[in-house]
């Protein structure tokens, strides 16, 4: 049975996510490492996403600390195998009560270390002291952690852009509009897609930070599956602007501008396709129009074959070594 202060734990812990409309269901019987499961489920009754816990408890846990995290070392090598191999994704949640300090880390092989530089025979966790169990940064977190291979997760994040990518394959017009805040390594800025199906204009918006990365890298990543090009009517007056500037003399005599170096089509058609808009230095502003590139249309035909109902899906080679 679980001592007085393990049970202040669970306990807080199941407060915490009651409160921010997880379900705990406590896992009462003794086993390799998960102490509970918290499930979320979204208000139309849909599951959205299920974890298990870990949860210690005590001022303990919490005595050595490096670089503003917690080093939990509590762990051998049959929880390592267990938690990074498990189906669900896990976390050890560690509750100091005497600070009312809640703490959270996800448990994967990236997160877990081997100790004395990946020569010992221990593990140790490094837990942030600014993740906190359960605020509104942690549930957006806790709602995307998946213990599913990668190909499957990048699949999934396909999924989540494919009505964007069926419309453009269909004649519809999707645009890109993002402001890059230049001098900031935090990456702020604000990014938003705006989707014309020929019926409706809908707009859907990315409320991330992309910190130290610039964002001509950050939207390939983001859409790997769109060609980005230039909408030349948003950025007419800019580029103009531009062209005269390094292209033509003003003629105040006869008020007019001369053209010295490109003509305007020639300029514009030397410029790069993904470019911004440049507010005083400060801000980088970007109008992109996307197509498909030859990851979205073959999506879309894979996407076409795995949700059809395929013949002979049950058979599998047999070599010598399975005869």
């Amino acid at each position: 049975m679980a001592n007085r202060t393990e049970r202040i734990g669970v306990n807080h812990c199941g407060e915490i996510a009651e409160r921010n409309n997880w379900m705990f269901r406590e896992q009462p019987v003794n086993d390799i490492g998960i102490d509970a499961h918290i499930e979320f489920v979204d208000a139309t009754g849909k599951p959205k996403q299920l974890l298990a816990l870990q949860i210690k408890t005590g001022e303990s846990w919490f005595k050595e600390q490096k670089d503003d995290c917690v080093i939990f070392r509590d762990i051998d090598e049959r929880q390592y195998v267990y938690w990074t191999t498990n189906s669900l994704p896990c976390i050890v949640v560690l509750y100091n009560p005497d600070e009312d300090i809640c703490i959270w880390q996800k448990l994967t092989s990236e997160t877990i270390e081997r100790t004395k530089g990946g020569e010992g025979k221990g593990f140790f966790v490094k837990v942030p002291l600014a993740q906190v169990f359960l605020n509104s940064a942690s549930n957006e977190q806790l709602l995307t952690l998946t213990n599913l291979p990668e190909h499957i997760v990048n699949y999934n994040f396909l999924l989540s852009q494919k009505e964007f990518i069926q419309i453009i394959q269909e004649g519809g017009v999707v645009k890109l509009h993002s402001t890059e805040w230049v001098n900031k390594s935090s990456g702020r800025g604000e990014t938003e897609l705006i989707v014309d199906d020929g019926n409706d204009t809908k707009t859907y918006s990315y409320p991330y930070w992309f910190p130290f990365t610039p964002y001509t890298e950050v939207f390939p990543r983001l859409f790997p599956w769109a060609d980005f090009s230039a909408d030349e009517e948003f950025y007419e007056d800019y580029d103009e602007a531009m062209w005269h500037e390094y292209n033509c003399y003003y003629d105040s005599e006869d008020d007019e501008w001369l053209v010295v170096g490109d003509s305007f089509e020639e300029y514009r058609q030397k410029l790069p396709p993904m470019r911004s808009i440049d507010h005083a230095g400060e801000v980088a502003e970007y109008m992109l129009v996307l197509s498909l590139n030859d990851l979205g249309e073959s999506f879309l035909r894979v996407n076409e074959f795995v949700s059809q109902s395929q013949a002979y899906v049950g058979t599998r080679p047999k070599g010598e070594q399975n005869q």
